[in-house]
C-alpha cells in the first residue's frame, strides 16, 4: 500500500469519526471519501455499514473512470457524485455528505432555493451562498450532476430533501464546512421564526469569494 493510499484511509476514517461525534448521521446514513493525493483515484465509504465499526479493510478504493480497484464491499450509492467532483475540482481532496437534521430540514423548504451565508465565519468558509441542488434519486446520474454543477467553486451544496454535501483541501477542512452549514442552517430557522433574514452589503458578498480563496489557500498552507 502507498503512503499516499494509506494516508486517505486514513482521512476517511477520520471523517467517520467526526461524523458519530458531530451527530451527523443515523444508522448507515451518509457517505465520505478521500483523493489518493498524486494518484488517479480515491477512497470511499463501502454501502450500508455502520461507521463506527469500519476499518480500513472496509473501504473502498475507486479510480477515476469509475472502477472499483481494492475493497471486498460494494461502494458507497453516491459514488459517482464523489467521483464527479473529484474531476472537476483539483483543490478538493475530501468529500462529506451528510444528512444532519437541520441541512435535511432547510433543503426540504419548498420555495427556498439557496442558504445564505449569515456571518463572516461563513462567508469565509463557504465562499457565498450556497445553492440547492433539485432532488434526484440517491446514486443516480442525474442527483450526481447536480451537486457537482450546484456546488461550483464554493465549500459546499444543499441536496433537496437530502441533506448536504461538503468539500475541503482536508477532511478536517470538509467537516467544519459541514458544521457551519449546519449551524446556519439552524440559525435560518431562527431568525425566519422572528423575521427576514439580512443580506451582506453587495458590495461585501463581491469580495466573499476572493476572501474564501485567500482563507482555504492559508489553512492548506
Amino acid at each position: 500500500m502507498s503512503e499516499a493510499l494509506k494516508q486517505a484511509k486514513q482521512e476517511v476514517l477520520k471523517g467517520c469519526r467526526l461524523t458519530c461525534e458531530k451527530n451527523f448521521t443515523v444508522g448507515t446514513a451518509g457517505n465520505i471519501s478521500a483523493r489518493v493525493l498524486g494518484e488517479d483515484r480515491f477512497v470511499i465509504t463501502p454501502t450500508s455499514m455502520d461507521y463506527n465499526r469500519l476499518t480500513e479493510e472496509d473501504l473502498v478504493v475507486i479510480d477515476m473512470d469509475g472502477h472499483v480497484v481494492e475493497g471486498k464491499w460494494k461502494p458507497s450509492i453516491e459514488h459517482n457524485l464523489h467521483r464527479y467532483i473529484f474531476k472537476n475540482r483539483p483543490d478538493v481532496n475530501a468529500v462529506v455528505h451528510v444528512h444532519s437534521t437541520y441541512a435535511t430540514a432547510y433543503a426540504s423548504i419548498e420555495g427556498i432555493e439557496e442558504m445564505l451565508a449569515l456571518d463572516i465565519e461563513a462567508a469565509n468558509y463557504l465562499g457565498g451562498d450556497l445553492k440547492i441542488a433539485a432532488f434526484a434519486p440517491p446514486g443516480s446520474d442525474e442527483l450526481a450532476e447536480a451537486v457537482r454543477d450546484q456546488l461550483g467553486e464554493l465549500a459546499g451544496v444543499l441536496m433537496r430533501n437530502h441533506g448536504s454535501c461538503c468539500v475541503g483541501g482536508d477532511m478536517q477542512m470538509a467537516m467544519t464546512v459541514a458544521e457551519i452549514v449546519e449551524k446556519t442552517c439552524y440559525s435560518l430557522f431562527l431568525i425566519r421564526a422572528i423575521g427576514t433574514p439580512y443580506r451582506f452589503p453587495e458590495e461585501y458578498k463581491a469580495g466573499s469569494f476572493e476572501r474564501y480563496c485567500k482563507f482555504h489557500r492559508e489553512k492548506k498552507a
